[in-house]
């Protein structure tokens, strides 16, 4: 297997596996017109991790589908580092890690331009300048800290104003949004997060929005306690990504809310 070597051929991997599943004729209206770049309705497909660089593929795949897509991004960190930044950027392989995928996803035209938001961050900065690298890569930011002055709701609102409900959206959740005390099973813990029934809630809270895709990733099962916190939160999250997902329809809906809209006109 050259994938357990090799990242780059790893993430060619990962790209063609997941795009293999996703251009699949789904159990339902697979017939019926959808929203992917060929017109038809596509299969959703929810990706577990894992080091979070599996997310480049992964949008490489779906850019195949859809286009430029919009991104909700859960995270403590923003990930839109750049290469010479984050890891020194030593050969073109290491440019490519956990905290450097989303500039290259902005670089290759693969992320909705101003459409994407981070929820979560509390990362620690290298200067002021990672704030405005993040805005070039087309990212708003709301902070952990947040929920003390706008609460659930007014990050759910954050959320739902910058993506819409209109247009296909990629959603991505690290584990490390949540505390450690609630999931310290990841590589890069942060102090300060959500708690699982916060995230939980914002995630609940995010009904309407036309999710095509998503992962959750950096769960580290040998580092969980015997109670095994993180995993539980981590299926939970996952439940409530696919709750939203069915509650919503399979992605033909889309379609026919448009034509709906266009008649109302």
């Amino acid at each position: 297997m050259p994938g357990s070597y090799d990242n780059t051929w790893a993430l060619h991997q990962i790209e063609e596996g997941h795009n293999s599943i996703l251009t699949r004729a789904p159990a339902t209206d697979a017939k019926k017109k959808g929203p992917a770049k060929n017109g038809k309705t596509l299969p959703r497909v929810i990706t577990l991790g894992g080091d979070h660089t599996i997310t480049l593929p992964l949008l490489r795949s779906v850019n195949r589908a859809y286009g430029p897509i919009s991104v909700i991004h859960f995270d403590s960190h923003l990930d839109t580092w750049k290469p010479k930044v984050f890891g020194g950027s030593p050969s073109k392989v290491a440019s490519i890690n956990h905290g450097t995928y989303f500039y290259h996803a902005s670089q290759e035209g693969l992320l909705a331009n101003d459409t994407n938001i981070h929820a979560g961050i509390r990362t620690t900065l290298s200067g002021p300048s990672d704030y405005e690298n993040d805005g070039y890569c087309g990212f708003e930011i709301v902070e952990a800290r947040e929920i003390d002055t706008i609460g659930m709701d007014g990050i759910i609102k954050k959320i739902k104003d910058r993506v819409g409900t209109t247009k296909p959206v990629y959603l991505s959740i690290d584990i490390d949004t949540l505390d450690p005390a609630f999931a310290p099973a990841t590589g890069t813990p942060e102090t300060g997060g959500w708690s699982t029934r916060e995230l939980r809630t914002i995630l609940r809270g995010l009904e309407g929005i036309n999710l095509i895709a998503a992962d959750i990733v950096e769960v580290a099962p040998a580092y969980d306690t015997n109670a095994e916190l993180t995993t539980m939160a981590a299926a939970d999250a996952l439940y409530e990504v696919m709750s939203l997902m069915v509650k919503k329809g399979p992605l033909s809906k889309m379609i026919e809310e448009e034509d709906a809209a266009r008649n109302d006109l």
